[in-house]
């Protein structure tokens, strides 16, 4: 299973962030990734707690699967393929990947579907540019670059996955409100030039699938 093959978050982002000391001809990418893998881990004070996915069926087993596909691995969407090819989930493609396609432009989108437990679950990942509300709320970002990971998941242990998100950051949303038929919790961290942000969107409709996501924001 996946779990044993899960590392601290806090060990991953400390040999990336070992970047920083190559030489300054190389520095750009790599120094740029190593400074969103950290700001990341900001946000997320608690994942070195979190060694591997819980193997009983839970909102724990749910947030570490986030943890483990998208947390993890961001900005690296190259990381997020990888993770999904290793699980050897179906990916999809075609029609069955249009029904998760964003509104916005896109320069990369790839998704997979795979069952844990008897219960069905969708990863997505994609690098794009800011939405139009991002743009607006924080027009510094307009020009930069996003990786965004999401996993939609049963709506059925929304509560329980509420509060593994809170433990694992440490504080309550910095901002909730509702979308239409949707409660939206949303945690933001923001540094020079870089902003992370992780979402939980929560159906009123108890069979419609909630949604896990985050994104990272670069003007790199």
């Amino acid at each position: 299973m996946v779990g044993r093959h899960v590392r601290l978050a806090a060990g991953a982002a400390a040999r990336r962030l070992a970047l920083v000391a190559e030489p300054s001809n190389a520095m750009s990418l790599s120094h740029t990734r190593a400074l969103l893998v950290a700001l990341l881990v900001m946000l997320l004070p608690t994942f070195g707690s979190a060694q591997s996915i819980p193997k009983e069926k839970g909102p724990g087993r749910v947030f570490g699967q986030f943890h483990f596909f998208c947390l993890k691995h961001l900005p690296d969407l190259d990381g997020v393929e990888r993770a999904a090819g290793f699980g050897e989930y179906d990916q999809l493609l075609g029609s069955d990947l249009a029904p998760y396609l964003p509104d916005v432009p896109y320069e990369k989108f790839v998704g997979w579907r795979y069952h844990d437990h008897g219960e069905a679950f969708v990863l997505t990942a994609m690098r794009a540019k800011p939405d139009d509300a991002l743009k607006a709320e924080m027009p510094q970002f307009a020009k930069g670059t996003q990786t965004a990971c999401a996993l939609r998941v049963p709506n059925n242990k929304s509560e329980g996955v509420l509060g593994e998100l809170t433990r694992a950051l440490g504080r309550a949303p910095d901002k909730t409100w509702q979308d239409g038929a949707t409660r939206v919790y949303s945690w933001t961290h923001q540094a020079a030039g870089s902003l992370s942000r992780i979402q939980f969107h929560v159906p009123d409709i108890a069979g419609a699938n909630a949604v896990l996501s985050a994104s990272v924001y670069s003007n790199k």
